[in-house]
């Protein structure tokens, strides 16, 4: 039963009985079992007959081939958190519609800050214009009042030079 090793990579083919497909079955639908039972929260997703990794060709013999690096879905096997963020990524009504709420949520927030904002520094600017005509009042005051002085300066002078 050995064979002569092939420089050429053809598949290889076994002979399978169907005792031996039969008992591969139910080895296959206890693991299944055995993984619903310890991974309790991929059971909920619904439950998919399983797909034959190795299935028999017309003649019944068995067609092998490496499937370890590619999932049941044809992609690369990838961790745990690379498929949540590869899920969060993925449109959904459901998520797109929450996207949208938090997106105008925060439009509004913004809007708000701005007016916020803009009534601080009208106020600010109200105050500001308040003291600059009670300064401008103040300097017109003292401007008449320097006047004055000058009058009365003057007219003493006058008074006094002349006797």
């Amino acid at each position: 039963m050995s064979r002569p090793p092939s420089s050429q990579t053809t598949p290889q083919f076994y002979r399978v009985s169907e005792r031996d497909l039969t008992e591969i079955e139910l080895h296959s639908v206890d693991s299944i079992n055995d993984l619903h039972r310890t991974h309790h929260e991929n059971s909920n997703k619904g439950v998919r007959p399983p797909r034959p990794a190795n299935s028999p060709s017309s003649n019944g013999n068995l067609y092998t081939c490496d499937m370890t690096a590619v999932n049941q879905r044809g992609r690369p096997n990838s961790s745990k958190w690379q498929r949540r963020l590869q899920d969060m990524l993925t449109p959904s009504s459901s998520r797109a519609y929450a996207m949208g709420c938090a997106i105008i949520t925060l439009l509004l927030l913004t809007v708000l800050l701005i007016f916020y904002f803009l009534v601080q520094q009208g106020g600010a600017i109200q105050m500001l214009t308040e003291a600059v005509r009670e300064k401008e009042a103040a300097a017109t005051e003292l401007s008449l009042l320097i006047q004055q002085l000058h009058a009365l300066r003057h007219n003493l002078t006058a008074l006094g030079g002349g006797t």
